[in-house]
């Protein structure tokens, strides 16, 4: 057993002993045995605000991708939908969402309501409106964080609305500058090359898995890092490879030329 299996085991047999052996506290998200390692129970909080933001312009589809992930592991605890606030301007210009693509993160597109606020502040202002409305099972919005809309008040009153109703929120900054925010979480995604298919030839080259170079750059009782991070969407789980130096460096350049390396990207253009 090597050494993230054993912390993410340590990390999983407390969090299980302090909710009574239930497994992850009903007020997290689950996200596969190996985030016990990474995030305090082993899962996303659902009361918070989280932040997604790319590492750079062109890892924005990246970024998607993986907040496509967290959404489709809250959409799988949940009968209720998501609500997607998406943006056209940039650095939200590299396409609309993509159904198919959305689908085989494991994101049912019928239970997703997509809605297109005219600028930042709608958005932030439909964010809260449907957080209070206790209608979905987890609410997203695309508000670059250089936006003068993003405050910390306006990121406090997502946090209280969403503690209030126990719906995880996403906050999907775009990239550059640190939005103002009280988000409990907060992710650096960038591209890095889908996982190998089990039984094909190199040669190939057929895509895998989604892969990201991930950082987590703030979490409370959490173990921030910067992981090879892979997604299940069958399973609902992420993985996590920590990534050292020059490896780290290279794996996401390496990564560069495919935003989305795998078959069916989360965007399309036009």
């Amino acid at each position: 057993m090597g050494r993230m299996d054993r912390r993410a085991l340590i990390a999983d047999l407390k969090s299980r002993i302090a909710g009574g052996g239930e497994g992850p506290s009903s007020g997290l998200i689950p996200l596969g045995a190996e985030a016990a390692g990474v995030l305090p129970g082993g899962g996303l909080r659902k009361g918070a605000l989280h932040e997604v933001a790319a590492a750079a312009y062109r890892d924005m589809g990246a970024a998607t991708g993986f907040a496509a992930a967290l959404a489709s592991a809250a959409m799988k605890h949940s009968a209720l939908p998501v609500l997607w606030c998406e943006a056209a301007r940039p650095p939200f210009d590299m396409g609309r969402l993509y159904g198919a693509g959305l689908a085989a993160f494991g994101i049912d597109p019928a239970r997703l309501l997509i809605a297109l606020p005219p600028g930042d502040t709608d958005c932030l202002w439909i964010m809260e409106e449907a957080l209070r409305a206790e209608a979905f099972a987890a609410v997203i919005g695309e508000v670059d964080g250089r936006s003068a809309a993003l405050t910390l008040s306006a990121t406090r009153r997502l946090q209280l609305a969403a503690e209030e109703t126990e719906t995880p929120t996403l906050l999907f900054t775009g990239h550059g500058k640190a939005a103002a925010s009280v988000a409990v979480t907060r992710w650096h995604v960038a591209a890095a090359p889908g996982a190998d298919v089990p039984g094909m030839e190199a040669s190939e080259k057929l895509p895998g898995a989604p892969r990201w170079s991930v950082s987590l750059m703030r979490c409370r009782g959490g173990r921030p890092g910067t992981w090879l991070t892979s997604w299940n969407a069958e399973d609902a789980a992420l993985s996590f490879a920590p990534l050292h130096g020059e490896s780290e460096a290279a794996s996401a350049e390496e990564g560069r030329g495919a935003l989305l390396p795998f078959s069916a990207p989360v965007m399309q253009a036009g």
